[in-house]
């Protein structure tokens, strides 16, 4: 009786050993598949809700930055390995096929303190850039966000935290 009671835990301890010892699975084996590395972490001092104007327009636009996403656009890191291995240098039947299906797919990277989102695979320009910075609004000094494009990157809008700084900012 004893015998096969030590059997039992002994056949326990190996399962535990055997279940901390083993490579766990990859979990992102499916993401793999267009190149996606890792989801992209958006720098904390860019998320929230923002408020901004183009140009002279009246009318104020809003865009919201989580920790992976703006407005509601995933942002990933690419696999340069899968890039230069898939992507770069195929024929351009294969390669407007990928990009056909990679089109709601975004790719970003830091850039200085804020971060660029560009198409998955990036034919031309450089993007778009959400840089933090800080601003003077009626003689106070408030945070906002520089939204940008191209080499750059050229002021496009600032974005503030309240439709009433969007206002008060010239």
């Amino acid at each position: 009786m004893k015998k096969k009671i030590l059997v039992v835990l002994s056949f326990i301890a190996l399962l535990g050993v055997m279940a901390f010892a083993l490579p766990k699975a990859n979990t992102q084996a499916a993401t793999t598949k267009y190149g996606i590395a890792r989801k992209f972490t958006t720098p904390k001092a860019t998320r929230g809700t923002w408020y901004y104007r183009e140009g002279n327009e009246k009318k104020i636009y809003q865009l919201k930055i989580t920790k992976h996403a703006v407005n509601n656009n995933h942002l990933y890191v690419r696999s340069e390995k899968y890039f230069k291995k898939h992507v770069y240098g195929v024929n351009p039947t294969k390669l407007s096929k990928f990009i056909k299906q990679t089109e709601n797919i975004y790719a970003a990277q830091k850039y200085q303190r804020g971060f660029n989102v560009n198409n998955w695979v990036n034919l031309a320009g450089d993007g778009n850039y959400y840089l933090p910075v800080t601003r003077k609004v009626n003689g106070k000094k408030v945070h906002a966000l520089k939204l940008a494009t191209g080499a750059g990157p050229y002021l496009a809008a600032y974005a503030y935290k309240t439709k009433a700084l969007v206002k008060q900012a010239k």
